[in-house]
């Protein structure tokens, strides 16, 4: 009885089991879409409709702050400056400006301008000159007239040599003299404790010079250039009277 009562109560079981719903599988999770993010809309000014028998304005507030916008941002832009319309003529290239020398060497160059004397830069009837060859004060030089012509350091000499070298005394080193009748040089020493050299040889005495005659005192050499001479002197044309002739333009 009992073994019956168990398979009626299994049968009863199916039974049941066979007439209830079938249950659902569970849902698999679906993917999740891209979500699209809307991009701003600009948002456009519309004119709304004015009433009948209204007149528009000439301009309206939305023109009016289109013009306040344009203006703040023309102030806000970085001012250029105005451009220069470049002409240029064809055939022409255009010449970096130089200044052109009036004088030229014969290698091209420049020469130098001249340092222009002090006074009037020239003397009247010359009988010659004392150029200083070498030393202290290289390329001075002094204009030689009749009589005795002094040479020291002192700015009271004729020939005032008083450019450093100090082994010539300030006054009467030595002297040069021009004779008008002979038209003749003659160099003396004048007794200092320093020689003077003509022409590499201590002068001791009184002794005729020539042109071109060297004399050298301390450090300094001189050299004698003779312009007159008993060929050519002032005294001839003085006495014919061409000393005082004008010349005219």
């Amino acid at each position: 009885m009992a073994a019956l009562a168990e398979l009626e109560v299994k049968r009863l079981r199916e039974a049941l089991a066979a007439a209830a719903p079938a249950q659902p599988a569970a849902a698999q999770p679906e993917p999740e879409a891209p979500v699209s993010v809307a991009r701003p809309v600009r948002v456009v000014k519309a004119k709304a409709p004015l009433p009948e028998g209204v007149t528009p304005p000439a301009r309206g507030i939305w023109e009016i702050e289109d013009e306040v916008s344009t203006a703040a941002k023309a102030e806000a832009a970085p001012q250029r400056r105005p451009t220069r319309t470049k002409t240029r003529v064809l055939g022409f290239d255009p010449e970096a400006a130089a200044v052109v020398p009036m004088f030229q060497d014969p290698a091209g160059l420049p020469i130098a301008e001249a340092t222009p004397a002090p006074g009037k830069g020239y003397v009247m009837f010359p009988a010659g000159w004392l150029v200083i060859k070498d030393g202290p004060g290289k390329g001075a030089s002094f204009a030689l007239h009749e009589g005795v012509s002094q040479i020291g350091r002192g700015a009271d000499q004729t020939v005032s040599l008083d450019y450093g070298d100090m082994a010539i005394s300030r006054h009467n080193h030595a002297a040069i003299a021009y004779d008008g009748k002979t038209h003749e040089f003659h160099i003396g020493h004048g007794g200092k404790s320093n020689l003077v050299r003509l022409n590499g040889r201590p002068l001791l005495s009184t002794e005729p010079a020539k042109d071109g005659d060297e004399i050298q005192i301390g450090e300094t050499t001189l050299v004698l250039k003779v312009l007159c001479t008993p060929e050519f002197n002032w005294s001839t044309y003085q006495e014919e009277g061409d000393a005082h002739d004008m010349a005219i333009a």
